[in-house]
Parts: structure tokens; C-alpha cells; sequence
């Protein structure tokens, strides 16, 4: 189960995709998910390096953590 989620503070930037890790187990033994919650960033299918983070942060951080990545990498 695929849940595709639009925030709207980054909505001509990011897409974020919420995955259901009990009805997913073969998508995240391929993408080596060990820790939840986790975040892993794409782009044009391939993962962003430096992007995967894996474990609960506040919302802040989580803001602060997106808009680097985002600053660091063309999103265009």
C-alpha cells in the first residue's frame, strides 16, 4: 500500500510517498530499511545520496533536514 501525501509547503517540489512496511516487506528488504520511520529521498528514480534518514524526529527538524536537501540538489 502506496499512500501519496501532499504538503502543500512543498508541493512544486516534493512528493512524498507513504508506504505500509507490513503489506511492503520485499520493498523495504530492497531498500535496506532497518529503522522506522524512515525517509529516503528520490530523483528521477534513483535515491539522493546523503538523503536516507531513518528514526523519529520533531517536525522542525524534519523541515530543516528537507529544505537542506532539497537546497543541495537541483529540484528542477
Amino acid at each position: 500500500m502506496c499512500v501519496y501525501v501532499n504538503y502543500q509547503e512543498y508541493e512544486d517540489k516534493l512528493l512524498v510517498v507513504k508506504i505500509d512496511h507490513d503489506t511492503n516487506p520485499k520493498l523495504i528488504e530492497e531498500y535496506k530499511v532497518y529503522g522506522l520511520p524512515a525517509l529516503i529521498m528520490f530523483k528521477d528514480g534513483k535515491e539522493i545520496a546523503e538523503s536516507r534518514r531513518e528514526g523519529a524526529i520533531t517536525k522542525a527538524k524534519l523541515k530543516d533536514y528537507i529544505d537542506v536537501l532539497l537546497q543541495s540538489i537541483s529540484v528542477a
